[in-house]
């Protein structure tokens, strides 16, 4: 029998791993003891303890972005108020030894939590996993501090924004402090307005973080409260009296101190209604212009008779109406009812104007500050790759699938209407037009290839939408080329016995598993296989058969791989 011989060459492969720190004219520099870096800016900025931040720098990748809303309860407010967002990093020149980072966050764009949600490490260790800032600080525009100890070993703190399920990553702030540094302190989370019945108590909080331990101190009307030292304080049954008081609290530690906003309480008379609301200001944040954007207010009714609620309405900008109510509403002791708050600017700009409920649990109707900014709506789409090149593809056989990513990289929703395939062989599925795309939204379309003809052919996937320079168009090409049919020929010795004829038998697996190929004794000394495929590797053997049917052990295998 004939046989083959395969050799098979293995080239040794060298993989360099290389991490890149810091190059510069003399090599890195290690940074002062402590770094402040104020994120999206391009000027130094000093804050109110006395701080300077640095300019952005050290960053690779991302974009920049601003808010000119107010950031309270930090105090470092202008560095809440920028950031630097997408995919990207910071490599920070360090001496080597232990340090509290501290990442700073405000939320001034998406408007609810689930709307932005991302992951942190430091060092190739994940910190942060889903964080969403919205959700930790319980609103827009308000400092959310997280801090982590770090030891650094070779002069370089890597901090890394990986995105999530939603939005891109962002961060307003960085700051490196050697482990023995002092943090002052930062309210994340202000003492909120209460409303409760004559007789009951009121309980205020407040969260902070810095350098523990820290120290409270409530007022009472520019007051202090003696033994009112903890991070909350709950009020002695109330009077009507008590109506109007406002609290808040200074908080200090061995590096600063800082006060927080004024929170008002309000009394209603015993046995009557009373009227809590989830949040004394809605932001609404940047919107663009012509979409509408909805917070949800909740009511409480926080006394021992039913409350009525038989005036909702909105004043100031015409950009704010509400909904979601039918007035009179009835809100039974200890229930809880919604008020839907919306946003639709029709000019760019700020706005702002407030949200009036007149009740039976007060003369003077609850107010809620409104606040929001129209933004120039973007129509924009970015499709990628743009081009698809399938190569030679068998005639009669269909390519590997590949994908197109078409994604919503405006501020405002678009609506594609159609979307086309041209050429002959080609195909697109997964984009049922029309269809609708929020920003951030990507869909996903999945080509293939399948030539019925030899020669190359040219297509196109056409996405016609509202979106600027529409249609966006995907160039498509391949080759179609003519099966190639493939067979194994096999010649074998006689049997020096006396035979009637000769069985082949098959296999893919080497040594075992063979198959009888041929229907009936084959009496000559050869045979052609022309039933394989391609890629495939056969194994071969013969038995010889006499006139009895007695049939002889397998002969020495031969292997034919088919290319």
């Amino acid at each position: 029998m004939n046989t083959k011989r395969f050799i098979r060459l293995f080239s040794p492969a060298l993989l360099l791993l290389l991490f890149l720190t810091s190059v510069g004219t003399g090599g890195a520099q290690a940074a002062p003891t402590s770094v402040r870096i104020n994120a999206g800016t391009t000027t130094p900025y000093t804050d109110a303890n006395g701080n300077t931040w640095l300019a952005d720098q050290f960053y690779t990748g991302g974009s920049t972005y601003y808010t000119t809303s107010p950031i309270t309860g930090t105090p470092a407010p202008q560095v809440f108020q920028t950031e630097r967002w997408g995919s990207f990093a910071y490599n920070i020149p360090v001496a080597n030894g232990n340090y509290n980072v501290n990442l700073d966050f405000a939320e001034a764009y998406v408007t609810g939590p689930g709307q932005r949600i991302f992951n942190v490490s430091i060092n190739r260790t994940q910190v942060l996993t889903n964080f969403d800032i919205y959700a930790a600080a319980g609103g827009m525009n308000i400092p959310v501090v997280k801090t982590f100890n770090v030891t650094v070993t070779n002069g370089t703190l890597s901090v890394n924004f990986l995105p999530g399920s939603t939005q891109s990553p962002k961060v307003n702030g960085i700051e490196v402090l050697p482990a023995s540094a002092l943090s002052p302190p930062m309210i994340t989370i202000q003492p909120g307005n209460q409303t409760v019945v004559a007789g009951q108590s009121s309980t205020f909080a407040v969260t902070a973080g810095g350098t523990a331990p820290m120290s409270y101190q409530w007022q009472k009307n520019g007051a202090s409260i003696a033994g009112a030292t903890s991070a909350s304080y709950t009020t002695p049954a109330t009077t009507t009296t008590d109506n109007g008081s406002t609290f808040r609290v200074v908080v200090s530690n061995a590096a600063g101190t800082i006060t927080s906003t004024t929170a008002t309480l309000t009394v209603a008379a015993l046995a009557g209604p009373g009227i809590q609301v989830s949040s004394n200001s809605i932001n609404f944040g940047n919107d663009p212009v012509g979409t509408n954007t909805s917070q949800t207010l909740v009511v409480t009714n926080t006394g021992t008779a039913a409350l009525s609620v038989t005036q909702v309405t909105a004043s100031g900008s015409t950009a704010f109406t509400v909904g979601g109510l039918s007035l009179p509403m009835s809100v039974s002791p200890g229930q809880k009812a919604t008020i839907t708050a919306n946003f639709l600017p029709a000019s760019i700009g700020a706005a702002s104007g407030s949200l009036s409920i007149a009740s039976s649990a007060s003369a003077t109707p609850t107010s809620i500050a409104l606040s929001g900014s129209g933004l120039a709506a973007t129509y924009t789409l970015n499709v990628s790759p743009t081009s698809l090149n399938f190569g030679n593809v068998t005639t009669g056989t269909s390519s590997t699938s590949q994908n197109v990513a078409v994604t919503n990289t405006g501020n405002s929703k678009v609506g594609i209407s159609q979307i086309s395939v041209s050429g002959t062989g080609y195909s697109a599925t997964g984009g049922s037009a029309p269809v609708t795309l929020s920003p951030s939204q990507t869909l996903t379309l999945t080509t293939q290839f399948h030539p019925t003809a030899a020669g190359s052919a040219n297509g196109t996937i056409s996405i016609a939408s509202n979106a600027t320079g529409s249609p966006a168009a995907v160039s498509l090409s391949g080759t179609g080329v003519a099966a190639v049919q493939h067979s194994v020929a096999l010649t074998w010795g006689s049997s020096p016995s006396t035979v009637s004829g000769y069985n082949l038998y098959r296999s893919t697996v080497n040594g075992s598993s063979y198959i009888k190929i041929n229907s009936s004794l084959l009496t000559g000394l050869t045979y052609n296989d022309a039933n394989v495929q391609s890629g495939t590797t056969y194994y071969y053997v013969t038995t010889a058969v006499d006139a009895a049917g007695n049939e002889s052990s397998y002969s020495n295998q031969v292997s034919a791989a088919i290319p």
